[in-house]
């Protein structure tokens, strides 16, 4: 018996991350993207992370990284805690 397979479409952003691998996140806005290290390190001041901010793949250019970053998980997350979407000023 042949089983009849259906393909569910995804979004261009969700082919794009899947292709990314799930250690990286692409600027919405830029042809940059942050790649994060698999492996973090257990210190005094907390888990370090280590993050390379790279280019994306722009037609026939190379992949490169710009600058690398070592941030905390801690600080990482405080610092999300206090981003919030900004209100729509068209709301009454």
């Amino acid at each position: 018996m042949s089983e009849k397979i259906v393909k569910f479409p995804i979004s261009f952003s969700q082919h794009r991350r899947n292709k990314l691998g799930a250690l990286n996140v692409e600027c919405q806005v830029s042809g940059r993207m942050l790649s994060f290290h698999e492996e973090s390190a257990i210190l005094g001041g907390g888990e370090f992370i280590t993050v390379d901010v790279k280019t994306m793949f722009i037609e026939d250019e190379e992949q490169r990284k710009i600058c690398q970053l070592i941030v905390t998980r801690e600080d990482l997350l405080k610092a999300l805690n206090y981003v919030h979407p900004k209100q729509d000023v068209t709301d009454d």
